[in-house]
Order: C-alpha cells, then sequence, then structure tokens
C-alpha cells in the first residue's frame, strides 16, 4: 500500500516544482511597463544598475546579462541581454550626454536591500516604464520581427536607420521601436513621455506629427545648468602638445592628477567585472563643467594609482569652461576658420570636412578630434592615446 502511495506522491510533487518553475518566467511582450523593479529582477543575476550613454535614454538603466527569468512571446532571453529603464529626474541633464559615446557609470546590485539606496541616489522611481532587448543575431532578429508583426502589423519605417521600424501603439500606450542595424529592441510605456518626438543613439530622432524639436530636448533636459548661471568655470589651457593644464596623457597617472590643481570638483568612477572583480574602466568626472579623464587600467594594478595613466580627455563644452590654447585655436570659431588654421596638410579628414562635424588633426601618438555644434562653431574636444 505504501509503495502506491508514493509513487502519485512523487508525480504531484514532481508536477508542481514544474509549474512553479514555469510560473517564474517573465514574459516581457506582456508587461504593462509600470512594475515594481523588485518584481521583475532575481538577485541572483548578474544585475548593474547606473548610466550607460551608449544606450542614451536619458534614464537610469538596469543591465540584466545572462538571465534565464526573460521570454518575448515564447522566445527564450537567456543568451541577450536585457536592460530595464527606470525614469530618473536626476539624470534629465546634458552631462551624461555629453561624457562620450562610452561613457559609463554602473553599479552592481546583488541583494534586494541594496536596491532602495540606489533608487534614492539617482532620485529615480521604483518601478520601470520601458525594457530593451540586445538582438545579436540575424535570426533573432527575424523571430523577434515576426512575433511584432504577428501582433501589432507592418511597422512604420524608421527614416533614420536602414532596416529600422517602429510602432506608436496609441490605445496600449505604447512605442516600440525595432532597431535591427544597432542590435535593439526598445519598448517604452508613453504615459510619461512626448507623444509627438522621440529620440536615442539607435533610433534617431522620430517625429510622430507636429514634432517641436527645440521644446522636445529641452524638456530632455530639463535640469541643465545654463552655462550663464555657472559659477566658478574651470581654467584650461590647452598646450602645443595637446596637455591640458599640468596633465599630460600617456604620462600623468592618477597620483599625479590626484595632487594637481586640474583635479578640482572631480568624482572617481569605476565599472567592475562583475566575475572577477577587476577594474574595466576608470575616469575621474567633472559633470558639473563637463571635464572628463580617461585611464588606462591594462596593469590590472587600478589599487595602486601610480600605475593608473591618463589615456584621454574630454571636454564637451567650452561655454562650461574658461578654454584657451597656445597654438592660436579659438573657441566657437567656426570649422572654416579653425581649418584655415590648422592648414589642409595637417588635417586627416580634410577631404570630408564638408559633411563631417568634427575636424581630426594629424599626430603620430594622439587622435585629435575638434568638434563643431549645430552652429557650426568650435565647442568641444576629445584627445586619446593612440
Amino acid at each position: 500500500m505504501k509503495s502506491n502511495l508514493i509513487i502519485p506522491t512523487i508525480i504531484c510533487l514532481l508536477t508542481f516544482l514544474i509549474s512553479c518553475k514555469k510560473q517564474e518566467k517573465i514574459d516581457l511582450m506582456k508587461l504593462n511597463l509600470n512594475e515594481k523593479i523588485e518584481s521583475i529582477i532575481d538577485f541572483n543575476d548578474s544585475i548593474f544598475i547606473g548610466v550607460e550613454t551608449v544606450e542614451y535614454p536619458f534614464c537610469l538603466l538596469a543591465e540584466i546579462d545572462n538571465s534565464t527569468k526573460y521570454t518575448f512571446d515564447g522566445i527564450d532571453l537567456k543568451k541577450q541581454k536585457v536592460y530595464f529603464q527606470i525614469n530618473s529626474e536626476l539624470l534629465k541633464t546634458d552631462s551624461i550626454t555629453k561624457s562620450g559615446g562610452g561613457h559609463i557609470d554602473l553599479l552592481p546590485l546583488k541583494k534586494k536591500e541594496d536596491l532602495a539606496p540606489l533608487l534614492k541616489k539617482y532620485k529615480a522611481d521604483d518601478y520601470l516604464y520601458g525594457f530593451r532587448i540586445e538582438m545579436k543575431t540575424s535570426e533573432f532578429k527575424n523571430e523577434i520581427l515576426r512575433k511584432l508583426e504577428n501582433k501589432y502589423g507592418k511597422g512604420t519605417k524608421n527614416p533614420n536607420t536602414d532596416n529600422g521600424l517602429y510602432w506608436n501603439l496609441k490605445k496600449q500606450g505604447k512605442y516600440i521601436f525595432y532597431a535591427p542595424d544597432y542590435d535593439r529592441l526598445t519598448i517604452l510605456n508613453n504615459a510619461k513621455l512626448s507623444k509627438t518626438c522621440y529620440w536615442d543613439t539607435f533610433n534617431g530622432l522620430i517625429d510622430f506629427g507636429e514634432c517641436n524639436n527645440e521644446n522636445y530636448f529641452k524638456e530632455l533636459l530639463i535640469n541643465t545648468t545654463k552655462p550663464e548661471n555657472m559659477k566658478n568655470k574651470t581654467v584650461l589651457t590647452i598646450h602645443n602638445d595637446w596637455s591640458v593644464n599640468d596633465i599630460t596623457i600617456g604620462k600623468s597617472s592618477e597620483n599625479d592628477f590626484t595632487n594637481s590643481k586640474t583635479s578640482k570638483n572631480f568624482e572617481r568612477n569605476i565599472v567592475i567585472q562583475g566575475n572577477t572583480g577587476d577594474i574595466n574602466e576608470l575616469t575621474y568626472d567633472n559633470d558639473y563643467n563637463n571635464f572628463y579623464f580617461f585611464f588606462d587600467v591594462s596593469k590590472k594594478a587600478s589599487e595602486n594609482p601610480k600605475y593608473n595613466i591618463i589615456k584621454a580627455y574630454s571636454i564637451t563644452d567650452f561655454k562650461r569652461v574658461k578654454i584657451s590654447f597656445e597654438n592660436g585655436l579659438q573657441p566657437f570659431s567656426s570649422k572654416e576658420e579653425i581649418a584655415n588654421k590648422i592648414g589642409a596638410d595637417q588635417i586627416e579628414n580634410y577631404d570630408d570636412l564638408k559633411f563631417s562635424n568634427y575636424i581630426e588633426i594629424k599626430n603620430a601618438s594622439l587622435k585629435i578630434k575638434l568638434m563643431f555644434d549645430d552652429k557650426n562653431e568650435f565647442s568641444s574636444m576629445y584627445v586619446v592615446k593612440k
């Protein structure tokens, strides 16, 4: 009698365990995109929260890698990165967008108790409003597209990319941006977003109708400090060898930097490799003046500042600093004036200047880019060791 009872009991137990396991999966396609963050993440996963300007979402990102928790209408997302977007009023400033195309400030999230302090640090909501899925292969991209078209019909061609599509789902209150050229699918709850404009790096500016570009970006950057209201602007001299003040690329160490007058108002930021604990990236950031230094940590001696050597600097808005050049270049000069001052034979991209928004100066050891704004004025620069 006992053996007869054991078998059905085991079968019921297995059925229960399997059903519970299935219930743990979250279908991202079915989300309302207003769910609490803690209810949709597994703290055993590899999770990082913070800013990544490659994505340019003007929000906080929760980046999750290699999770078994998520599907998209039945498609397993284990091999794809998933990014959840969280509104953060603190990040509606141009300081993050001007930190360079690869500015990353992500902190690991390992336990539930760490979530609230992180959200508080960024003045962020405790619920998501969207997500992004990395799409690595053409097969995966095609499978995602089939799912989208089966549910929402044919999308609208994105004029900014070769193969991009978007859906403006007014009844559902959602935007969908399919950007296969940049390996991204983005779905957003648009309740608190503009109903006429949308912009990010991978999709460009999309006009849903009557988009006022200028007003839209003012709203995105609502917390920006206007240059005319800034006090105590950093004073910078760019020397003939492209060193800045007392800091030289390829020579000055982290010790040199922290002991210099230039280091005032900078914050040390690191990105750590989750599985090893090594520091992958080290920067010193001055978000107030939009001025940044990047360090070479390839020697993995990041806790010994004398081995971390400056490899680049970025000054992303001349209106926020007092800057002068020993070689006679004048900030806010036109591209034509700067090109004439430098000379055609010293410009790497001279043949493309008609279309380019930057001038790259020929140099044996440095990559030097002088950049021009939408008024064609010399307004920012980036210098990196080759």
